[in-house]
């Protein structure tokens, strides 16, 4: 019974894994997503509020325009816009920290190899179904009591 009911259960006990690994990397993704507006919706409200240090901050980022008792590097005297080098986007600074999908770990045992191999499959099937069958036989009562009262003169 323990044969047939692996054959039964581990398959569908592995399609049961695969089927919660792919709904935990979707809710992965989600809350991936769910992070990132998250962060373009704080940053709009900012905008739309006129926060002084967002819109101090995107004048010199966007626009090149900063106060004139400012400079682009604190300390340094003067404006050294024309000596940047980089793209001061604010858009890689609001996206979410990059995302981790978990794997899929399939169980590598030696049953779950035979069950779930469709060579070895059937034949684990009618091993189960004869040793099932050899267990539903009545039990013999032995060929010595029999054999004893056919014979003449035995008693």
């Amino acid at each position: 019974m323990g044969v047939l009911a692996a054959v039964v259960l581990i398959p569908a006990k592995e399609h049961l894994d695969k089927a919660r690994w792919q709904r935990d990397r979707a809710l992965a993704v989600e809350k991936h997503r769910q992070e990132r507006i998250t962060r373009y919706e704080e940053y709009l409200a900012a905008l739309d509020e006129q926060n002084p240090s967002l819109v101090l901050s995107l004048a010199e980022s966007q626009l090149n325009q900063i106060p004139a008792d400012r400079s682009v590097v604190p300390g340094a005297g003067g404006h050294l816009l024309g000596s940047r080098s980089q793209d001061l986007s604010v858009f890689p600074s609001l996206e979410p920290p990059p995302l981790e999908l978990p794997e899929y770990h399939p169980v590598d045992s030696t049953l779950s190899r035979l069950v779930t191999s469709p060579k070895t499959r059937g034949w684990m099937i009618l091993g189960g179904a004869v040793s099932v069958l050899v267990g539903l036989l009545p039990a013999s009562r032995g060929w010595s009591r029999h054999a004893g009262a056919s014979l003449p003169g035995g008693g």
